[in-house]
């Protein structure tokens, strides 16, 4: 992250960052996308979207999304342990210390959706949302990554946030949280291009706005957690993705349960090159 992002995404709670698929990724998403997913049904392993075509499987380690993802929620010691035994040792691979929540994909918002309800935020959360900044470094609870795969303007609908309230210590008052009641000029209607990514952490107040265009709204939304915690009580089992010939260690190890990481741990995946 840069200077720039760093500073918006402390001020706002969310950042929009361009380009994280290529045109071709955002077709192939489109073609294969083949049923709409929530997080609160037990999660079938053959079915999930991870075995639906090569891309859904890539976006576990985008090159541009996840040192964005390790400088949020990433374990930053661990990390720097990494990265000083790669200087020292060529064959030591740095591995990702974030792994992926769960996955969400909406098709259900066409035309005429009258909003939906803000929800997010800190409280009441048990731990797994949270925002914290301090010795210079980010440490966030849940994260979400949202893609959408057609033009959402900022008067047509699609994401929406109030920024800043990652930071509140205060719940948002009910008689604001119901979208189709009415937008308050406070939310941010927040526009994004297929291809760009929409990052924001889940203590951010945030939304649904209401659908003006014809085109129905499809969205992929990747949950990433520190790799200790988890917001969902459905955990990836990477053996279930290890035949797959574009698997690699550090995909591996995003799909890992939540776990400290200590050595020697049942969890932890064989690597794919031994």
């Amino acid at each position: 992250m840069n200077e720039e992002q760093r500073y918006l995404f402390d001020t706002f709670g969310y950042l929009v960052v361009p380009g994280v698929l290529s045109v071709a990724q955002v077709e192939e998403l489109r073609a294969t996308l083949k049923q709409p997913t929530e997080q609160f049904h037990s999660a079938d392993q053959k079915v999930i979207p991870l075995h639906w075509s090569r891309v859904w499987r890539d976006m576990l380690d985008l090159p541009t999304l996840s040192p964005i993802l390790e400088q949020l929620i990433g374990n930053h010691g661990r990390r720097k342990a990494y990265e000083k035994r790669a200087r020292e040792d060529p064959d030591v691979q740095v591995l990702p210390t974030f792994r992926l929540d769960h996955i969400n994909v909406h098709t259900h918002i066409g035309k005429g959706f009258k909003g939906g309800i803000l929800h997010g935020g800190s409280l009441g959360t048990g731990g797994c949302q949270f925002f914290r900044y301090h010795d210079g470094e980010f440490y966030n609870g849940l994260l979400a990554v949202t893609f959408e795969l057609h033009d959402s303007h900022a008067n047509g609908g699609g994401f929406g946030c109030i920024p800043g309230t990652h930071k509140a210590n205060l719940a948002l008052p009910q008689r604001w949280r119901d979208l189709s009641r009415g937008v308050p000029d406070f939310v941010q209607r927040v526009a994004a291009r297929p291809g760009d990514a929409i990052v924001f952490t889940e203590a951010l107040i945030h939304g649904t706005l209401p659908w003006q265009v014809d085109d129905i709204r499809r969205t992929v939304f990747y949950k990433f957690s520190p790799h200790a915690s988890s917001w969902s009580g459905n955990y990836f089992n990477p053996d279930e993705f290890r035949h797959y010939p574009d698997m690699d260690d550090r995909k591996m190890t995003v799909l890992e349960p939540p776990n400290a990481r200590y050595p020697g741990r049942p969890t932890q995946p064989k690597p794919l090159s031994a």
